[in-house]
């Protein structure tokens, strides 16, 4: 009988000087430090965009978060396939870890049950360590007519020598440039287009000006193609070519579910 992904990840030993990582699809994460921390980036692993907007998920949840729970939740804005409403409130029921993000997030988790004194509030700037996780919250524009999510944030993470900033959901910005002074080793950036978020073409342009050792394209194949909306961008070969094309550095497709380990 094969070990289940979850089992793996729980079990895996982080050498020093790495980091582990499963992609879970659309912008979602799991890391896990050295120390054993095992972080959580805005998983989507229900169908809760199906009761909201309609939209079926035709990727399976690689995770089932009965068996697995992450020490430190973060959520970078309250929209549903960022902030899973349906996951939070299994988790806050089954001893939880600190859930992390804008207050947008944060009250929205307390409503749903997770315990008050376990939350943080992190809107632009602030800073939490947990372990030897370092997080701040720094700067996206994520502007959606119809779904406002003005306290949106990217976080940047800090582990045992290795920076990594999941930049969650934004759109182009020149403020963003000013991310090219934390000399980062990892981004996850989306590509989408659609929905307050660059296309591929502007993602590959902005990471090719802030020069990530290693850039992984997110935030497609969640939905069928026309559930994005019209002039979604997501093929993520398209995005590897611009930003070769513009200059930047090393970027890797990853495949949902596989367990993929970062250095320096």
């Amino acid at each position: 009988m094969s070990t289940s992904l979850e089992t793996q990840f729980k079990e895996l030993v982080v050498e020093p000087g790495t980091v582990a990582c499963v992609w879970l699809g659309q912008a979602g994460y799991l890391l896990k430090s050295p120390g054993g921390v095992i972080i959580a980036i805005d998983p989507y692993l229900s169908d809760y965009a199906k009761t909201q907007w309609g939209l079926d998920r035709i990727l399976p949840s690689p995770i089932d978060p009965a068996l697995i729970q992450p020490n430190l939740y973060l959520v970078s804005h309250w929209h549903e396939d960022h902030l899973d409403a349906p996951v939070i409130k299994d988790w806050a029921q089954r001893n939880p870890g600190i859930f992390a993000g804008p207050g947008s997030c944060t009250v929205r988790a307390k409503a749903w049950g997770w315990p008050a004194d376990k939350v943080i509030l992190m809107n632009k700037g602030a800073y939490f360590a947990l372990g030897d996780v370092q997080v701040s919250s720094e700067f996206a524009r994520h502007e959606v007519d119809d779904a406002p999510a003005p306290d949106a944030v990217s976080f940047l993470l800090e582990i045992d020598e290795l920076t990594i900033w999941a930049i969650c959901d934004t759109e182009y910005d020149a403020r963003l440039r000013e991310m090219a002074q934390h000399d980062i080793d990892v981004c996850f950036t989306p590509i989408n287009g659609v929905g307050g978020n660059w296309t591929d073409r502007e993602a590959a342009l902005m990471l090719s000006y802030i020069k990530p050792k290693l850039a992984i394209p997110n935030h497609y194949n969640m939905w069928e193609p026309a559930g994005f909306g019209p002039g979604a961008t997501l093929d993520p070969s398209a995005f590897v070519e611009a930003y070769a094309a513009f200059g930047g550095g090393a970027s890797r497709i990853l495949e949902v579910g596989e367990i993929v380990t970062f250095s320096k």
